[in-house]
């Protein structure tokens, strides 16, 4: 959690200015280190799970894609932290296995200036070895295409939040291309500077907090990206194509903390000291 109050300061300067629109996401594998709750005490893990919630809220957070980890003391324990507007958990593709109602948002909505945004997350159904018994996670093609063609209708720009492997997503990309951007979790390792696929931008930040990913869009609607600021462009027909910059800002120690955000973290400690003192 160390390096939270340092990504809220970052965040915090780079949305200051009001004529900027901006969306603050997270495209899962948020809280839990693996797959599975420490057998020695998981109650400190859960602690520090919900500390992490609330940092990123603090920070102006108000969504994330349910990653495989997530998922480490249920979805129960996602629910119980889930208060939209505030902070949704979304996954289009994870559902109760009885009703097959899916159990997180499936599709979400937000606006970034005058650009309508439709926000998908798919939690990677390959994952899981033995089958979970209070829920069920779908493979993405027998529910995105639908999904797409009923979220994009009223939407200007189409993200996804994949839990998928860079070739699923890849996939996915040649599959349906209505998604504007993929921003992943979950498998490769280390940033990954935006790819085009078909006409589908795929990207990631590294996990743990290291890094913070920060992508500039001069959107022009749906079609061909092009790398670069609308102000570097030159011809008419780039200058007609949306455009993106992308950076990775890394975490590092000489990076001021934020003060709402450490004093959550101070809190979340005393919890989780308290808890490990309880349970000797």
């Amino acid at each position: 959690m160390g390096g939270l109050s340092k990504k809220s300061f970052l965040i915090k300067g780079l949305v200051a200015d009001p004529k900027q629109a901006s969306l603050i996401v997270d495209s899962g594998n948020l809280l839990f280190k693996t797959d599975t709750l420490a057998s020695d005490n998981p109650e400190t893990e859960k602690i520090s799970a919900a500390g992490v919630i609330q940092a990123t809220r603090a920070m102006g957070g108000t969504l994330a894609g349910v990653g495989t980890r997530d998922l480490a003391a249920g979805p129960s324990f996602l629910q119980q932290h889930q208060g939209p507007p505030a902070f949704t958990w979304i996954s289009l593709n994870i559902v109760d296995p009885t009703t097959q109602k899916p159990l997180f948002t499936p599709v979400l909505r937000r606006q970034a200036g005058e650009v309508k945004i439709v926000v998908l997350a798919l939690t990677d159904h390959t994952a899981f070895g033995t089958k979970p018994d209070t829920f069920q996670v779908l493979n993405w093609r027998d529910i995105l295409p639908d999904a797409l063609a009923k979220a994009q209708q009223d939407a200007d720009f189409t993200l996804l939040l994949s839990n998928y492997s860079f070739e699923e997503n890849k996939e996915i990309a040649r599959s349906c291309d209505a998604i504007d951007l993929i921003l992943q979790s979950g498998h490769a390792v280390g940033n990954m500077t935006p790819i085009l696929i078909n006409k589908t931008l795929i990207s990631q930040t590294e996990t743990r907090g290291k890094y913070l990913g920060v992508m500039d869009i001069d959107w022009n609607g749906h079609g061909r990206w092009s790398e670069g600021s609308a102000s570097q462009q030159t011809s008419e027909k780039v200058r007609q194509q949306s455009t993106y910059t992308n950076r990775f800002i890394a975490l590092k120690p000489s990076i001021p903390n934020e003060a709402e955000v450490e004093a959550l973290l101070r809190k979340t400690q005393e919890m989780i000291d308290k808890q490990k003192g309880q349970s000797r």
